[in-house]
């Protein structure tokens, strides 16, 4: 058992929304991953096998997280989704209890509403940030996307959440060039992210891919958006890190209407909502 990797040290603090320490307890990747990964994911491996929570490395986790200084935050990040095979993380919220631990929980899954009650209750007495991924404002029409994509389909989970009074925003990701970079798409999505009075909004505006993801993107496209693919080869061809052509006026519509609507956007500003130490202020861009 001392030999399975359950809680990875988070090397740079001032990223990944101050987590110390991810945790994955998890066999598998979420699907996407086969395609693309993200700056913000801090996994970037695609795990072909099938997705299923391990009961061994859970075990692991109860032993390890026992010894680890109190309030660390403990990281579990959308690789997969920790409600991806299970309707209730009440037991993992135990642990974390019990041990002084603070959560970052990045989740897409409207099951985190079965642990609401519990959620509350952790988060006077620790450190509590929860993040849901969206990819556009509304759905768009790539199977890459899931149901569960676009802001408008979690708006009533992120509403309840917000008014239980839990720190809540929106990781923006991923950024497809062509397919959701509109800068009037990220207008309607602050615009939202304010009427539902979400903590904050963060980008992760890069595409990474390798030389496994890249084939399955491309192939896909072919499939599904092939009027796309000659724009591809021409501006990116098997480059592993794209940007949007739009990345200038993205980042300015970002910051201007952000701060208009008062939502933290910065990664200090937004560590700073649940941890009470400090860290150095970094650039975003």
């Amino acid at each position: 058992m001392d030999n399975i990797r359950v809680l990875v040290p988070n090397k740079n603090k001032t990223k990944f929304f101050g987590v110390d320490y991810f945790a994955n307890l998890y066999d598998g990747s979420k699907d996407s991953f086969k395609y693309f990964t993200s700056s913000i994911d801090e996994l970037m491996i695609f795990k072909d096998e099938s997705v299923n929570f391990n009961q061994e490395k859970f075990a692991a986790f109860k032993i390890k997280s026992a010894n680890l200084e109190e309030n660390a935050i403990i990281g579990f990040f959308q690789n997969p989704d920790i409600y991806q095979a299970l309707d209730s993380i009440d037991f993992l919220l135990d642990e974390l209890s019990k041990n002084n631990l603070g959560l970052f929980l990045e989740t897409s899954s409207d099951k985190i509403l079965n642990d609401l009650d519990k959620l509350i209750e952790f988060s006077k007495q620790h450190p509590l940030l929860i993040a849901f991924p969206v990819s556009s404002y509304s759905n768009k029409d790539l199977s890459i996307f899931n149901d569960l994509s676009s802001l408008e389909s979690v708006s009533k989970t992120l509403h309840k959440l917000v008014d239980a009074g839990l720190n809540t925003g929106i990781i923006l990701k991923p950024l497809i060039p062509k397919i959701n970079d509109e800068v009037e798409e990220l207008v309607k999505i602050i615009d939202k992210c304010d009427s539902l009075n979400l903590n904050f909004i963060y980008p992760s505006f890069t595409l990474y891919f390798d030389s496994y993801k890249i084939k399955n993107f491309y192939d896909i496209i072919d499939k599904e958006k092939p009027e796309l693919k000659n724009f591809y080869f021409d501006k990116f061809g098997y480059k592993y890190s794209w940007e949007s052509q739009n990345l200038s006026e993205l980042k300015k519509v970002l910051v201007f209407n952000s701060k208009k609507s008062k939502i933290k956007y910065a990664m200090k500003d937004i560590i700073d909502l649940y941890r009470k130490d400090a860290f150095t202020q970094l650039k975003l861009f």
